[in-house]
């Protein structure tokens, strides 16, 4: 196997057009230093035979980089950058501010709240669907800048008893918990890093096909039946997983390794 072929390899099958996918692993490159501003990138042959795809492939690369207003390829010089990319304050997880107006860093909006229609698929996996549900989406946003896009079903029962003018302000996992008659008994996550899709990277102002992190966090009570199925996407540039592993509790050095326990 030639080293083109494994090269080639590196780029997904998912249907992803390996020009996007070259454009970003350069814009990664420039974003964490590997060239700086001024640098001059390697010529088109260079390129060719470093990642294994056509002359078209790297132009087409270049030029959609070009209009990021990231490089300038100059003839008879090269190609040179110019700008790095923007990018989110990075954003600690475990998140605690719950003020949903817009004069802080950190603020959310309501887009959207309807009876559900099937938008998020409950599995019997997830627990015990319940009659009904509310559907409600927010966007949230860092100085201004959209970071995560998330969708909720909310059960009917429980959407009933908060009042509606909290759900427009309030972080849902904490009215959950704060409000005790709502019987929040456990609560579970899956994390999956995946692809953006067109509508996830429009709201969040990324290229589709980025690298998005999936939330899929689903509250229950004792009975197992689902009180609110969340599903967050947050953009990989702004987060950070800021968490404390307590040593007295043996399970988390697992988790921390990157085998969760239940």
């Amino acid at each position: 196997m030639t080293s083109e072929t494994k090269t080639k390899r590196q780029f997904r099958k998912d249907g992803t057009p390996y020009y996007v996918q070259l454009a970003a692993i350069i814009r990664r490159q420039i974003a964490e230093g590997s060239w700086d501003i001024g640098d001059k990138l390697p010529t088109l042959k260079q390129m060719v035979a470093t990642y294994g795809v056509s002359p078209m492939t790297v132009r087409q690369a270049i030029a959609g980089l070009k209009q990021e207003g990231l490089i300038d390829p100059t003839r008879g010089r090269g190609t040179f950058v110019i700008a790095k990319p923007e990018t989110l304050t990075s954003i600690p997880y475990n998140l605690n501010r719950s003020s949903g107006t817009d004069d802080g860093a950190f603020s959310f909006r309501m887009v959207a709240l309807r009876p559900a229609n099937n938008e998020l698929r409950i599995t019997p996996e997830d627990g015990t669907a319940l009659d009904d549900y509310q559907y409600m989406k927010r966007t949230f946003a860092s100085d201004g800048r959209p970071y995560i896009v998330a969708e909720y079903m909310i059960a009917g029962e429980v959407f009933g008893k908060i009042p509606e003018n909290l759900w427009a302000k309030g972080l849902i996992s904490e009215l959950l918990y704060d409000t005790k008659d709502v019987g929040l008994s456990h609560v579970q996550q899956k994390f999956r890093v995946i692809s953006s899709m067109p509508q996830e990277a429009a709201e969040l102002k990324i290229q589709t096909h980025d690298p998005v992190i999936q939330v899929r966090r689903i509250f229950l009570n004792a009975k197992k039946e689902i009180l609110c199925l969340a599903q967050l996407v947050y953009r990989t540039d702004g987060v950070v997983f800021d968490m404390n592993i307590d040593l007295n509790d043996r399970d988390q050095l697992f988790e921390l390794g990157g085998f969760p326990v239940s």
